[in-house]
């Protein structure tokens, strides 16, 4: 009996141990640290390298949380259309985002050599059902899925930052028709007019970036409530709607120079419970031995 309780207590504890790790709120500061966060591998590295230039390497990361008042700290380029001023600030196309409860996707992107994000426009490419894009089968290799225009269906979307104005969101495309190895027609939809173009909304995503670091989250309760339906704020009387984001969601990046990523990244929150509620657990468990031993003496 003894040795049965010891046991179930130190399980209780390294169970207290990983929910606090899973709950653990991510560090938003563009990069110069990836607490809260999960590494999902190199951009050189088989089974993440899905296209393009193996030169320019980077480490991918993810994470999912819940948003509760959370703050930019660090002081890094970013934020809404005019820049880090803003934070999670909302505004006409963004209404509703960055609320408290609301599912936050974070993307991260640390540099490791061959590139730099100073004038980069990253782009993210969202497979909702997880099956448009894949890694190729060696890297350097050609067979990688990971081009919008090829692999993605019908509400399959992308996003997409423009790193030399500011961080700010540029565009959101979704696809209407498939792409052209999905047996098309290619009918991408923008509710922007494109990167460069002058034109940028609030959007419910944000990006911050450091020197050679980047941290992108996405309201993924907000995107669907405004972005999933027809013609978005009368902008494009073509855009259908972006389609429900499945969990988890398959990510074909572009994350530096010409480097394409293709990995998974959960969008549910975590069921384990609160690491306080473990800890009760594990301190009944605990007081209970102690009673026990009493009784025996």
């Amino acid at each position: 009996m003894r040795t049965l309780l010891r046991t179930t207590i130190i399980g209780a504890m390294l169970a207290i141990a990983a929910a606090g790790a899973a709950n653990a709120l991510p560090d938003i500061n563009g990069g110069t640290s990836w607490g809260g966060w999960t590494s999902n591998g190199l951009s050189n590295q088989l089974g993440v390298y899905g296209s393009g230039s193996t030169t320019a390497v980077y480490e991918v990361y993810s994470t999912v949380f819940s948003f509760n008042n959370h703050s930019v700290s660090g002081g890094p380029v970013g934020g809404g259309p005019t820049g880090g001023a803003t934070g999670f600030g909302t505004g006409a196309f963004s209404t509703g985002a960055f609320a408290n409860g609301n599912t936050i996707l974070g993307l991260g992107v640390r540099v490791v050599s061959g590139g730099s994000i100073s004038t980069f426009t990253p782009t993210v490419r969202f497979d909702r059902d997880s099956d448009s894009y894949q890694a190729a089968s060696s890297v350097g290799g050609g067979d990688g899925r990971t081009s919008f225009t090829s692999w993605s269906e019908t509400g399959d979307f992308t996003a997409q930052f423009e790193g030399a104005n500011s961080w700010r969101g540029g565009t959101l495309t979704m696809q209407v028709g498939n792409g052209t190895s999905n047996g098309g027609p290619n009918n991408q939809q923008q509710i922007v007019g494109g990167i460069g173009s002058g034109v940028s909304y609030d959007w419910a995503f944000r990006a911050f970036a450091q020197t050679s670091a980047y941290q992108m989250f996405f309201d993924l309760n907000a995107m669907q409530t405004l972005y999933g339906g027809s013609n978005p704020f009368g902008k494009n009387a073509n855009f259908t709607g972006i389609g429900a984001i499945g969990d988890p969601v398959r990510i074909s990046l572009n994350g530096l120079g010409t480097n394409n990523v293709v990995f998974g990244a959960p969008t549910a929150l975590s069921s384990i419970p609160e690491p306080g509620s473990l800890t009760l657990v594990a301190l009944g468990l605990m007081g209970f031995g102690a009673a026990r031993r009493r009784k025996r003496d």
